[in-house]
């Protein structure tokens, strides 16, 4: 086995549910069964970069670098585990505890709390079973996870720790997922404080609700100020009790970096997510972009735009604040639409066009024409309709 590097590793526990009374049911035969098993796991583990760590009885350890990794090797060793053809009457089912944290290294062994952590979390699992920490759900946000889907099963409080933590289920074919209790701690659990990455989630679920029209844009701005402030997890998902499960735990969007025009109209509409910074090249073209439905994250964005002979139209909902500027050779750079007071939890939208012979236009839409077409919103600007322009 390769030397155990320390640091910051994703660890995977296995064990076999009712193993003791396989091994009276099998008697002689149990050795081979269980040697069968542990060569499905390596070869999963293998597969996923990991490395097997230990082997003691029915279970099995190893390290993996990556989150991703190591929840894609579970995966595959339970299906290995169900697909496989065990000697008749031969029942065999492993639950599995997946937890990111630091390690050392000591004669040759992985010591610390997240090794603790990640082999409690797996006794605190059913056969067939894949548990995940909230540590590693956490560094799973921008990866993607193809038909894999972490079912969020609440806090819980392990054996021999004292404070509670937030457990995953892996939902994905070929592993069972019939709802049954966690074999954790009695007793109520003690209020858990929130992180600010945990504040920042609940934030974007609840733009995702504005969006599309379950909270005006005053009660987002409330229920913002009341994330940003609660202490513990539990008041952060009361201010998401009245709605819908939100569908952040679906693989987030790649930000779109980068789009190119050439002799050509492209529209970029609908759900996409939107980069910390952005560039635009546009030559002998049209590009729309459309922001009233993307993916807005907090903070400051920029997007620099380089134009001959193209033209822009950026299209964004009222209260997000963009800061237009740049040069503009032989060419247009307007503006339409008031210019109100930012909205809490939207970012700064810095767009800097850079241009010759071509033109930039910033559309400021009202929340009531958030279903309008490209061509009805320029319609309704330039016949000043601004009778249907709802109050600032």
């Amino acid at each position: 086995m390769p030397e155990l590097a320390a640091g910051t590793l994703t660890f995977v526990f296995t064990d076999v549910e009712g193993s003791t009374r396989l091994l009276r049911e099998l008697r002689d035969g149990y050795g081979g069964v269980l040697a069968e098993h542990q060569r499905l796991l390596r070869e999963a583990v293998s597969a996923h970069g990991g490395e097997e760590v230990d082997t003691q009885g029915d279970s099995f350890f190893a390290a993996f670098r990556g989150p991703r990794e190591a929840v894609l090797a579970s995966v595959a060793a339970q299906r290995s585990l169900a697909g496989h053809k065990w000697p008749e009457g031969v029942d065999l089912r492993v639950r599995m505890g997946v937890h990111t944290g630091p390690a050392e290294v000591a004669n040759d062994r992985y010591v610390g709390l997240a090794v603790h952590r990640a082999s409690r979390l797996c006794e605190a699992g059913h056969g067939g079973q894949v548990l995940v920490s909230n540590a590693t759900v956490a560094l799973l946000e921008d990866d993607e996870l193809p038909d894999i889907e972490l079912r969020d099963l609440g806090e819980h409080l392990l054996k021999d720790f004292e404070r509670a933590v937030r457990v995953y289920e892996v939902v994905a074919a070929g592993l069972e997922h019939e709802a049954r209790p966690l074999r954790t701690e009695a007793g109520s659990a003690p209020a858990v404080r929130a992180s600010d990455a945990e504040r920042e989630r609940t934030v974007a679920a609840l733009k995702e609700h504005t969006v599309v029209g379950r909270l005006t844009l005053e009660e987002f701005s409330e229920r913002v100020a009341a994330a940003m402030a609660a202490p513990t997890l539990a008041e952060l998902d009361e201010l998401a009790r009245d709605l819908p499960a939100a569908p952040a735990e679906r693989p987030r969007r790649r930000p779109k970096r980068f789009t190119g025009v050439v002799f050509s109209d492209t529209q970029r509409t609908g759900r996409w997510r939107l980069p910390k910074r952005g560039l635009a090249l546009i030559l002998v073209g049209n590009l729309d972009l459309d922001l009233r439905q993307a993916e807005l994250g907090d903070g400051t964005a920029s997007l620099t735009v380089w134009m001959l002979f193209g033209n822009i139209d950026l299209y964004v909902p009222e209260g997000v604040e963009v800061d237009l500027g740049g040069l503009s050779v032989l060419g247009h750079r307007r503006e339409h639409g008031r210019d109100v007071p930012p909205q809490a939890g939207t970012p700064l939208l810095r767009v800097r066009v850079l241009s010759l012979f071509s033109t930039a236009d910033l559309w400021r839409i009202p929340r009531a024409w958030a279903e309008r077409t490209f061509l009805q919103v320029i319609r309704a600007f330039r016949d000043e309709e601004r009778r249907e322009l709802p109050p600032a």
